[in-house]
């Protein structure tokens, strides 16, 4: 929706359009900008780290085996079921046993 209505945005700033539907439609791209923003602070206050919007890709700092490691999910997987190290990111993504993983 926000990608949506930027991309509308960004027409009819180019055009010069400044009618009372473009302000309507700011201002709505606005609110749904704040909103994501303040969610994104409640996730990051509970440590999480959003990596990717596009993609709904979240990772979690956890320990395995004593180690620092980020547990990974993408948006529609059902379950947190990979992890990676810190600095692997996305591609480093391995399986998890989640009998192994500390929170």
């Amino acid at each position: 929706m926000v990608a949506k209505l930027h991309e509308e945005m960004e027409k009819y700033n180019l055009l010069g359009f400044k009618t009372p539907e473009v302000a309507e439609k700011a201002a709505q791209l606005d609110t749904l900008v704040d909103d994501l923003t303040r969610k994104i602070a409640e996730l990051e206050d509970l440590g999480v780290e959003v990596k990717d919007l596009d993609y709904g890709l979240v990772d979690f700092p956890a320990a395995r085996y004593g180690e620092s490691v980020m547990l990974c999910w993408r948006y529609g997987e059902p379950d947190v079921s990979f992890w990676h190290k810190p600095n692997e990111g996305y591609n480093g993504r391995k399986p998890l046993k989640i009998q192994l993983i500390q929170p």
